[in-house]
């Protein structure tokens, strides 16, 4: 028995051809919507054949026989799936004023997310405990502020992005580079699972049925950085596919802030050759709230009490760091000056301690004992 049509079938039908976007938008704007544009390629309208070329005329014809059509809708029906167009008022207006916005937008979970305060987090798949552990703290410390973290879901930085937001109280979005009937990598369905009863949003361009795919991962980056007011790098090498992402988001005339990370390591390599070249360097979440004036309660300068009895250091520069800000609050260029920690290795460690909540940056670039 054919189920009842919801017309998101046909968004899945136009999708499924990977037409590009701008083409998709064309016919789109052109037909009014997906089930127009299915009625007038069925009756052979010629602006098809002058604007779509044969490929991907080929596609639509093989996905739209009444049997792939229900095989959308059961799809869709099953993996609560509904759908955006270009034209629809919760379209984002931030996708909107990006390069080459998706046509469509197939979703789970609350589209409110979209009108939340966003950052990108991203960094790589194959990530270092050390920057997922960064990642995870600050996501959080963000979310508890109300900002919504978008990220990939990805292995790595992303998990560890959502899974922060996810404890620090605010809903995350993941743009997944599949179709929504689909969870990749499949060890992240309890992730996805998590977002979708926390409030949060899965969204993709991809039609149900899509398979990931390598050359959609990087495509997918700019709507993750499109609806973000910037992008956080925590963890990549020179040669990244995180780089796309921070290609997108300077194209889109959005800020880049880099986490230091370990000077002396080559998963944090990207990192620093991004700090160079002009990305913005943060020690704390405030850093970046500050800069996004976002900061809605400025901080405020405390005496010190000494650290937290349970605050262990990692490591001797962890340890010169605490013991000289034991004594009084101290800026960056005194705290090089007093524990003859290198400033590459300084502002690592800073950042570390930051994220784990034993100091704070203060008004004025000064540090001071967390309690």
């Amino acid at each position: 028995m054919a189920l009842a049509s919801s017309g998101y079938e046909y968004d899945a039908w136009l999708a499924s051809s990977c037409l590009p976007a701008a083409a998709m938008r064309d016919v789109l704007n052109h037909y009014g919507n997906a089930e127009a544009c299915f009625l007038a390629f069925k009756d052979n309208d010629p602006f098809f054949k002058e604007n779509v070329s044969i490929r991907f005329r080929s596609i639509l014809e093989q996905n739209g026989t009444e049997r792939s059509l229900q095989s959308f809708l059961r799809s869709i029906k099953k993996h609560s799936v509904k759908t955006i167009t270009i034209g629809d008022p919760l379209y984002p207006s931030s996708l909107k004023e990006i390069d080459d916005p998706p046509a469509i937008l197939f979703y789970q979970g609350n589209p409110e997310c979209l009108n939340k305060r966003s950052l990108a987090m991203i960094g790589s798949r194959a990530a270092s405990y050390s920057g997922q552990k960064a990642a995870r703290k600050l996501a959080e410390s963000l979310s508890r502020r109300g900002i919504c973290i978008v990220s990939g879901m990805a292995c790595g930085i992303d998990t560890a992005a959502h899974e922060g937001c996810l404890e620090g109280g605010s809903p995350t979005v993941a743009v997944t580079g599949c179709g929504l009937d689909r969870v990749y990598p499949a060890e992240n369905l309890p992730l996805r699972n998590r977002i979708l009863e926390n409030g949060g949003l899965i969204l993709s361009e991809y039609a149900p049925g899509e398979k990931p795919a390598g050359w959609h991962f990087p495509v997918r980056n700019r709507i993750i950085t499109g609806l973000s007011g910037a992008t956080i790098l925590m963890e990549a090498k020179v040669r990244s596919g995180s780089m796309t992402s921070v290609q997108h988001t300077l194209d889109q005339g959005k800020d880049v802030f880099v986490y230091p990370g370990d000077p002396l390591s080559e998963q944090f390599s990207g990192n620093h050759q991004l700090l160079r070249e002009g990305g913005i360097y943060f020690t704390c979440a405030e850093d970046i709230l500050e800069d996004m004036h976002w900061l809605d309660n400025p901080r405020a300068v405390r005496q010190n009490s000494g650290c937290s009895s349970d605050f262990k250091p990692s490591n001797p520069e962890e340890k010169d760091v605490i013991d000289a800000l034991k004594r009084e609050n101290l800026s960056f260029e005194q705290l090089v000056s007093i524990t003859g920690i290198n400033p590459s290795a300084l502002m690592s460690t800073l950042t570390m301690l930051q994220i784990k909540g034993a100091i704070e940056a203060l008004p004025g670039k000064q540090y001071q004992i967390r309690h």
